[in-house]
């Protein structure tokens, strides 16, 4: 699912040759069709290939997997994802996306 995110759709070579220790291609079929029946992915034909794509726009997919780290690894705390990403080394934010920040929890202590 994450890379037929990251690549905006991808064929089950596409697929294969992204993943680290590629399983064979019949398998990289066989989880495909699997997440097709789970309605998970659409699959079209182009250009006599078949397409793989989310059924769940990148947008929504990237909050559900945001959500689900924070849930299994974090005890569900949003506080405790965000200080691991920023306290995670030197990582230096812009000014920008520090007022960013600044804002949404201003916003969050308001409610």
């Amino acid at each position: 699912m994450e890379l037929l995110v990251r690549l905006r759709g991808a064929t089950a070579r596409d697929v294969q040759r992204e993943l680290p220790d590629p399983p064979t291609y019949s398998a990289v079929r066989s989880i495909l069709r699997i997440l097709r029946e789970k309605k998970l992915i659409t699959k079209v034909r182009k250009e006599g290939r078949d397409f793989y794509s989310s059924a769940v726009p990148a947008d929504k997919a990237r909050i559900n997997a945001l959500q689900t780290v924070v849930r299994n690894f974090f005890s569900n705390s949003a506080v405790e994802a965000a200080c691991a990403l920023l306290g995670n080394g030197p990582r230096a934010i812009s000014r920008e996306d520090a007022e960013k920040l600044r804002k949404l929890i201003d916003e969050a202590r308001k409610k």
